[in-house]
């Protein structure tokens, strides 16, 4: 069995099955559970009462009791699960933010194999950050960042709308729209990491901990920005052969 966690009920979890629906189609071996809070209520839950963190599928049932009690994890316990993938957005617009950051290094440094305790994926800033894209492929892609000032409420979510050249998420219903959308995000993170603009020599070069730290390091402590990503390509890029998406099959 895997276990998908997402940091939301509504937009994560149906995204997800649109990409399901497009990658995985015969699989039935996937339990989806929504957190419905954001990373940092997370590590709060995790942290609450242990000298580490306390077992991620317990503390989910213990939320999903009060949010989703018929959801299908009950069924299962941790050691059912050959591996854990979890999405959460970066929230960086509010709070201490210095503190905030240290939480997610420590997360990002304990969810690193999803075949242990589980492999976290980061939006920046959100997971709305899918939708920010011109008409594919976008060959500026790599340009493009967030202030935090400009993430506030709804902010960042309306200009993902409005900035998208395509109306609505029927876009994320085709193959090749993805393996845009997947070049792009992997192509920009390993320019953030690398400095280079290409494909990744090695999956290790784009991982979520390397990526963070160049995200703070470039963007975020400078500027007061991110450079916008999203989870989901990076999931993918991560998931399947370095081949499938790279264009050199």
């Amino acid at each position: 069995m895997i276990l998908f966690i997402f940091e939301g009920a509504s937009y994560e979890p149906s995204l997800y099955e649109g990409i399901k629906s497009l990658f995985f189609p015969k699989s039935n071996d996937q339990v989806l559970c929504s957190f419905c809070s954001s990373i940092y209520t997370f590590y709060k839950r995790l942290k609450d009462e242990f000298d580490g963190f306390a077992d991620v599928v317990d503390v989910l049932k213990i939320e999903l009791a009060k949010t989703d009690p018929r959801n299908e994890l009950f069924k299962y316990k941790s050691a059912d699960f050959e591996s854990i993938y979890l999405f959460f957005d970066y929230d960086f617009y509010r709070g201490d933010l210095k503190k905030k950051n240290a939480q997610i290094k420590e997360l990002l440094k304990y969810f690193n194999e999803e075949t242990d305790y589980g492999r976290l994926f980061i939006s920046y800033p959100m997971i709305e950050s899918i939708q920010y894209t011109k008409e594919l492929p976008d060959n500026d892609f790599h340009s493009y960042t967030a202030k935090r000032n400009e993430c506030v409420g709804e902010k960042f979510k309306r200009e993902a709308r409005l900035f998208c050249y395509y109306k609505g998420y029927a876009f994320l219903k085709d193959t090749q729209n993805w393996a845009h959308i997947i070049r792009q995000n992997v192509f920009k993170a390993n320019n953030l990491t690398t400095g280079s603009l290409t494909w990744p020599l090695d999956k290790d070069n784009v991982m979520q901990e390397a990526i963070f730290e160049a995200q703070l390091q470039k963007h975020v402590i400078p500027h007061d920005e991110v450079a916008i990503l999203n989870a989901f390509p990076m999931f993918l890029y991560y998931y399947f052969p370095i081949e499938k998406f790279s264009g050199n099959k």
